[in-house]
């Protein structure tokens, strides 16, 4: 599992360029994918995953493990969490 105190782990600037992954990691990342049954997202980290999954396994240059990880996470159930705060809440 994976969290981050504020739901999302981009670096300044939305830079998730830092977390760009080993093969190795990759791999065992996509076996994670495959053996869950359900993911849960943050709105931000959604809105990244779902504009870029759906297709990279189509997209010139991608990996073996790419395409792999793109087919799990296209057939993964999926679901967004968000969290709304009160008018005048501080967050």
């Amino acid at each position: 599992m994976n969290l981050s105190l504020d739901g999302y782990i981009a670096a300044p600037g939305d830079d998730l360029a830092w977390s760009v992954p080993s093969d190795e990691l990759f791999q065992w990342w996509s076996d994670r994918v495959g053996a869950t049954g359900l993911a849960l997202y943050g709105r931000r980290l959604w809105e990244t995953m779902s504009s870029h999954w759906p297709t990279a396994d189509q997209q010139p240059g991608a990996t073996p493990a790419q395409i792999e990880f793109a087919h799990r996470w296209n057939s993964s159930s999926l679901g967004t969490l968000q969290a709304r705060s009160s008018p005048g809440a501080a967050m």
